[in-house]
């Protein structure tokens, strides 16, 4: 069944008491399909996400997981807001983003750049903060959740000017979605900030920021990447022996003559070595990686969307990846090194260097250092290993469960002491 907005009804909001965790994941990716639905169940918490990259939209799903297994009784809403407050805006802000992104990385770079240090009360952050307000609050004034979620920063800055206008009564969490700061992030109206690392944290204080306002939570992934892999079987289902593993998973905004690219330069390694290749669902990218695998030297394996790629950074010995902000942490949380190519300017750069500054990746400018990086690397185990080793400290793969028990110990504080 479909809702209005063309997404499968959720019909019901299931306890984790009656249902499997498989079945609770399911539920959990339908919420963002079927706004009217989920907002009629009457929230508690809500999650607001957008689907600029996958990767807020995966955090808010990692966070409502947790929060609800936590707590069965919280009722949770996960909205996609910029579909949600206006769906032709969306598709065409969508749209931009990805060419500009593509072919006109510069000025991506120059719009990141002038606007990371923009004062909240700038006439530019003002707009920013009114996109999609008044259709929001709408829909949300009769029966306000009493907890706001946002990992996008344009549904914290309307949060946090709805509570400021004095129009909602709602504790406003932010939960930041990349290793850097962005002055889109940083409003008056916010409760508290969920980071990734030690170098947000102080970063924000120095913008600022209290410091009982800050949590360095990590970013969260996805609860299985928490969970024990069982590499042989994997490996085994693959048909992949025991050689080194080198994962690529390129994102649907690298140019595919760079995808092409990459791939041959990982086959020209000279290190023995298995590549698999995560396309995702670009027919495109899946039909040229197949192309590179019936002419590759080294042995291949393409797969198109996957749901296991906790199983696959388990196996993997270094990833081959831009910067994207979810695919980077959930690297971390598997101990897995990356050497980073061409990573999209402004939010990935400053992934890609917080990464190689902490010792978990390198850079490659150009196809050949595609090549000498992973090369270098397959022939220096000790660095190898050293590199997973600092990836792993910088992991936190217990990050959604962290802001869902803070979450949900202020929601039992604020029902405690709310008037009778």
């Amino acid at each position: 069944m479909l809702g209005r907005d063309g997404g499968e009804v959720v019909d019901d909001f299931p306890s984790p008491a009656d249902q499997s965790v498989g079945r609770l994941a399911e539920w959990i990716d339908l919420l963002p399909n079927d706004h009217e639905t989920a907002l009629a169940a009457r929230p508690d918490v809500m999650v607001l996400a957008a689907r600029y990259g996958d990767g807020h939209l995966r955090a808010a799903k990692a966070i409502g997981m947790d929060i609800v297994l936590q707590n069965p009784k919280v009722k949770l809403a996960i909205l996609d807001y910029y579909k949600f407050v206006n769906p032709r805006l969306d598709n065409t802000l969508r749209w931009l983003y990805m060419m500009s992104v593509r072919f006109v990385p510069a000025g991506w770079r120059w719009f990141y750049r002038s606007t990371q240090k923009i004062s909240p009360d700038s006439r530019a952050q003002h707009y920013l903060n009114s996109i999609g307000m008044d259709h929001f609050y709408e829909a949300i004034r009769s029966d306000p959740p009493q907890v706001i979620i946002s990992t996008y920063p344009t549904a914290a800055g309307v949060v946090s000017t709805l509570k400021r206008k004095g129009c909602l009564d709602v504790l406003n969490y932010v939960v930041m979605t990349d290793y850097s700061v962005h002055s889109q992030w940083i409003h008056p109206g916010v409760d508290g900030y969920f980071v990734g690392g030690d170098d947000m944290r102080d970063e924000l204080l120095a913008r600022g920021v209290e410091a009982d306002r800050v949590v360095v939570s990590g970013i969260p992934v996805d609860e299985r990447f928490r969970q024990p892999v069982d590499a042989a079987a994997v490996r085994h289902g693959l048909g992949i022996g025991e050689g080194p593993v080198l994962l690529f998973m390129g994102g649907s905004y690298m140019p595919l003559r760079e995808y092409g690219n990459v791939l041959e330069a990982m086959d020209q390694v000279p290190h023995p070595h298995t590549t698999i290749v995560v396309a995702g669902r670009e027919e495109n990218r899946r039909a040229l990686a197949e192309t590179y695998r019936r002419q590759a030297k080294h042995p291949m394996v393409v797969m198109g969307y996957v749901d296991n790629v906790h199983e696959l950074m388990a196996i993997a010995n270094l990833l081959v990846s831009k910067a994207g902000g979810l695919t980077t942490t959930e690297a971390l949380c598997r101990g897995l090194p990356m050497v980073i190519y061409r990573p999209i300017p402004g939010q990935e750069d400053a992934n890609a260097d917080y990464l190689v500054r902490h010792g978990a990746g390198r850079r490659a400018k150009s196809q050949q250092d595609v090549t000498d990086e992973i090369d270098r690397l397959l022939g220096d185990p000790w660095e190898l290993w050293a590199m997973a080793r600092e990836a792993r400290q910088l992991g936190h793969p217990d990050a959604a469960l962290v802001i869902a028990q803070a979450v949900g110990q202020a929601l039992d504080r604020r029902q405690t002491h709310a008037p009778a």
